[in-house]
């Protein structure tokens, strides 16, 4: 079975709880990450490598939809946005 990363977590705690969201729909994931040689697996803060969900290939489209309303799409995160630029037009003129 192809698994497919589908979102990106800034800790692996983030990532295995969005993950086991996907239990009721009986969608199996896996959360990779770099993290438990430097901080273990207790580890539940950020960590400086992230850690990845990862889907069936089969899967993906199903889960995109599932997790649109929770997580930024997987394509948007590489883009970070500038908080005084995504709080410009709220400001007061």
């Amino acid at each position: 079975m192809s698994y497919t990363e589908i979102a990106w977590f800034s800790s692996r705690i983030e990532a295995e709880t969005v993950g086991h969201a996907l239990d009721q729909y009986d969608i199996p994931f896996l959360v990779q990450s770099g993290d438990t040689g430097m901080f273990g697996p207790g580890m539940i803060g950020r960590s400086p490598v992230g850690a990845s969900l990862l889907v069936p290939e089969k899967h993906v489209e199903e889960v995109r939809q599932l997790l649109n309303c929770v997580v930024r799409p997987f394509e948007e995160q590489d883009s970070e946005v500038d908080p005084a630029d995504a709080d410009a037009d709220r400001l007061p003129k």
